[in-house]
C-alpha cells in the first residue's frame, strides 16, 4: 500500500510539474510582447437616458468603428450623412455585431437619480462583411475591406506625435490613450466675461453643440449647465471656497474632459432694407481637472447679408464663424490632450483620516511603484485627510481597484472604505484614528 502511495505522489508532482511550467511558459510568452488586437474588435461608447439607450448607442457606435476600420475615419466622416440613413439607424444593431463576444467596459449613471445619464462602454468583435455589404450595396468608396493603416488617423497620430520619443507609453496605454481621446466628453459654454447679448450667447453655446451632436461627440447640454448654476450655487461655494470657477466646478462634476468657453464681438449695420453682420469667435480650450488653459482658437466671419433683421444677420455671422472654428478647436482638445495625458490624465485622490504620516507615506510609495501609475503628488497633508493629485493611465473604475489592491499592502490601511467616487475625484475613508 506504502509503495502505491508513493508511486501517486510521484505522479502527481509529475503532473503539477508540467502544468506550472505550462503556465510560467504561458506567462513568459504573454509578458514578452503584447498580444496583436484583432482589426474588427472595437471598445465603443454610448450614452443615454435609460441603461437600454445607452447599450444601443454603444452598439451603433461599434459599428461605426468598423465602418472606419474598413474605410478609414476621414472617408466615415465624408459619408457620415450616407452612413446614418443607412447603416447607423438600424432597429437590429446586433445583425453587425458577434454579441457573444461583446464585453461590459462599464455601466454607471453619471447624473443624478431625478436626471439620470448613463453612459455604457463595451467591447465587442464586430462582423466587418456584414458592414461590407451595406457600404458596397450603397456604393460608398473606399470599403475595401482592406485595413485602413494608410488611412490618416488623427487620434493615433496627435497620440504618438505627441508622445515624442517616448512618453514611455506601453502599446496597451498607447491603445488605451487613443481610444480615450476618441471617448472625450465635452462642455461648451459662454465667457461669464462677455458683454455681448446673453441671449446671442447662449444661441452660440447651442450652435457649438449642435455640430459636437452631428459628429457623434459626448456633450453636455447647456440647460443642465444652467441649472446646477443656479440650484447648487450654495454647495459649489461650501466645497470649493470659490478657490476655482464655478464653471470649472460643474465641468468637473459632470465628468467633462474638455470644457469650451466662447467668447464673441459682433458688429451690426442697416442701410435701408438691408441688414449686414460680423463677428469674431475666440473658442478656449480648458482641461476642466486643472482649469489649465490649453489652447485658444480665433476665429473671423466675413460680412453677411439679411433682409429679415439686422440681427438675423448677427446670427447668421456668429452661426457661421461657429462652424468654423469648432473642427478646428475639437482638433486642438485632441492634440493637446494627447500630450497632455501622455503623462498621465489627472485624478483628484482624497484619504480621509490620515493621523499616521507613515502610513500615508508607505501608501504614496507603493502607489507610485506601479506602472500605470506616471506620477503622484501630494496636494496637502492633516491628519483630518491628505489629497494626492494622481497621473494615471486608466479609468476612474480601474483607479479606483488599484487604491484598493495597493491599500491591502499597506500596513494600517485593511480596512479602506470609499466614500465618493464621482468624475475623476475619488475619496476613501482609511479607517484609522
Amino acid at each position: 500500500m506504502r509503495k502505491v502511495s508513493t508511486i501517486g505522489g510521484v505522479a502527481f508532482l509529475l503532473v503539477f510539474g508540467i502544468v506550472l511550467t505550462a503556465g510560467c511558459a504561458s506567462q513568459r510568452a504573454s509578458g514578452g510582447a503584447p498580444a496583436q488586437v484583432p482589426r474588427d474588435v472595437v471598445e465603443a461608447h454610448g450614452e443615454g437616458a435609460t441603461l437600454g439607450e445607452a447599450l444601443s448607442a454603444a452598439k451603433v457606435d461599434a459599428i461605426r468603428r468598423g465602418v472606419i476600420v474598413l474605410l478609414g475615419p476621414e472617408v466615415e466622416q465624408a459619408h457620415r450623412a450616407r452612413l446614418e440613413e443607412v447603416l447607423y439607424r438600424t432597429s437590429n444593431p446586433n445583425a453587425f455585431l458577434h454579441m457573444e463576444t461583446l464585453e461590459n467596459l462599464r455601466k454607471e449613471n453619471v447624473g443624478s437619480i431625478d436626471e439620470p445619464r448613463y453612459v455604457y462602454d463595451l467591447r465587442v468583435r464586430v462582423k466587418l462583411d456584414a458592414i461590407q455589404k451595406v457600404l458596397d450595396a450603397n456604393g460608398i468608396p473606399g470599403g475595401s475591406g482592406a485595413p485602413a493603416a494608410e488611412a490618416p488617423r488623427p487620434s493615433t497620430g496627435e497620440v504618438q506625435g505627441t508622445a515624442s520619443g517616448g512618453a514611455g507609453l506601453t502599446p496597451e496605454e498607447q491603445r488605451f490613450l487613443e481610444q480615450y481621446l476618441e471617448r472625450l466628453t465635452y462642455m461648451v459654454y459662454f465667457s461669464e466675461d462677455s458683454k455681448e447679448d446673453p441671449f446671442l450667447m447662449k444661441s452660440a453655446v447651442s450652435m457649438a453643440n449642435s455640430y459636437l451632436a452631428s459628429q457623434g461627440f459626448s456633450l453636455i447640454d447647456i440647460d443642465q449647465i444652467e441649472r446646477l448654476k443656479e440650484e447648487q450655487r450654495m454647495v459649489y461655494e461650501e466645497e470649493t471656497g470659490e478657490a476655482v470657477s464655478i464653471i470649472q466646478w460643474i465641468a468637473q462634476r459632470l465628468n467633462a474632459d474638455v470644457y469650451l468657453e466662447i467668447d464673441a464681438v459682433t458688429e451690426g449695420e442697416t442701410k435701408g432694407e438691408n441688414h449686414y453682420g460680423s463677428a469674431k469667435v475666440t473658442v478656449k480650450i480648458f482641461d476642466p481637472s486643472t482649469g489649465a488653459l490649453l489652447g485658444s482658437v480665433p476665429y473671423s466671419s466675413p460680412r453677411t447679408f439679411s433682409r429679415v433683421s439686422q440681427f438675423d444677420a448677427v446670427s447668421n455671422a456668429l452661426q457661421s464663424t461657429i462652424y468654423k472654428a469648432m473642427p478646428v478647436a475639437v482638433g486642438q482638445a485632441k492634440q493637446l490632450l494627447a500630450r497632455a495625458y501622455s503623462r498621465g490624465i489627472r485624478y483628484d485622490l482624497v484619504l480621509e483620516g490620515t493621523p499616521d504620516a507613515r502610513v500615508v507615506a508607505a501608501f504614496r510609495s507603493a502607489l507610485r511603484k506601479e506602472e500605470r501609475v506616471k506620477d503622484i503628488q501630494t496636494v496637502y497633508q492633516t491628519r483630518e485627510e491628505t489629497k494626492f493629485a494622481v497621473y494615471f493611465l486608466g479609468r476612474t473604475e480601474e483607479l479606483e481597484e488599484l487604491v484598493y489592491e495597493v491599500a491591502d499592502t499597506v500596513a494600517g490601511l485593511e480596512y479602506l472604505e470609499p466614500v465618493l467616487i464621482r468624475g475623476k475625484s475619488l475619496t476613501f475613508n482609511t479607517g484609522l484614528e
